[in-house]
C-alpha cells in the first residue's frame, strides 16, 4: 500500500471527534436562526460515529474499513488513497458494531441503541424530520453510547471538542440540557463537565 495510507485512522479519529462536537453544539442551543440544527445534530451525530468506529478498524489495518477494494488494473503502482476513494466502498453503518468485534475484539455495550440511531439519521436523511426531540436522542447517543466507546478504546473523550464551536457551552448551558433529559455520564464526563 501507498505511504498515505499510514495516517488514515489518526485523521479519521481526529475529524470524528470534530463531528460529534459539532453535533453536541447543534444540540445544547436553540434552533432560533438555525432552522433544522437539531435534526442535523443526529445527522452529525451518527456520521461521527460511524467514522470514529471506522478509525479504530483502519488503526488495524486501513483497508479493513473497505467492503470493495480497487481493482489492479486501475493503477500500475501501489493502492493510493486516490484510487480508494475512486473505487473503493466502506462498510456500512450497521456492519460496524460486528466488524468492530472481529477485528479489534472490542465489543460495543450499546449495539442495538447505536443501530437505532443509524436508522433514524437514515429516515432523517432520506425522508425528512418526523416529530420527535431531535436535540435529546442526539444528547443521549453521543454521551450513553459514544462516549464510553471513545474512553473505552482510546481513554480519551470528544466532549471538549463542543467547546471549538462555542467556549461557553460548558458554563452550564450543555449540563442544563443533560440534567433535563436524565441523561447518564461517564464518571469521567461528568467530573470534566462539574
Amino acid at each position: 500500500m501507498h505511504q498515505d495510507t499510514k495516517q488514515v485512522a489518526a485523521h479519521m479519529k481526529e475529524f470524528a471527534f470534530n463531528i460529534l462536537g459539532r453535533a453536541i453544539y447543534d444540540a445544547t442551543y436553540s434552533e432560533m436562526m438555525r432552522p433544522f440544527a437539531h435534526v442535523l445534530s443526529v445527522v452529525h451525530a451518527a456520521h461521527g460515529a460511524e467514522i470514529l468506529i471506522k478509525s479504530r478498524i483502519a488503526e488495524e489495518h486501513p483497508l479493513l474499513i473497505f467492503s470493495a477494494y480497487p481493482k489492479s488494473k486501475t493503477t500500475d503502482s501501489l493502492l493510493t488513497m486516490e484510487e480508494l476513494f475512486k473505487h473503493g466502498r466502506t462498510l456500512t453503518y450497521s456492519e460496524l458494531p460486528e466488524v468492530l468485534w472481529a477485528t479489534t475484539g472490542y465489543r460495543m455495550k450499546e449495539v442495538d441503541e447505536f443501530l437505532k440511531f443509524g436508522a433514524l439519521r437514515n429516515g432523517l436523511v432520506h425522508f425528512a424530520a418526523p416529530t420527535f426531540n431531535a436535540a435529546t436522542e442526539t444528547l443521549r447517543f453521543t454521551f450513553e453510547v459514544v462516549d464510553p466507546i471513545a474512553r473505552d478504546i482510546w481513554g480519551e473523550t470528544f466532549i471538549e471538542y463542543a467547546g471549538y464551536w462555542d467556549e461557553v457551552i460548558f458554563e452550564g448551558h450543555l449540563m442544563e440540557q443533560l440534567e433535563d433529559a436524565a441523561i447518564q455520564l461517564h464518571p469521567e464526563t461528568r467530573k470534566m463537565l462539574e
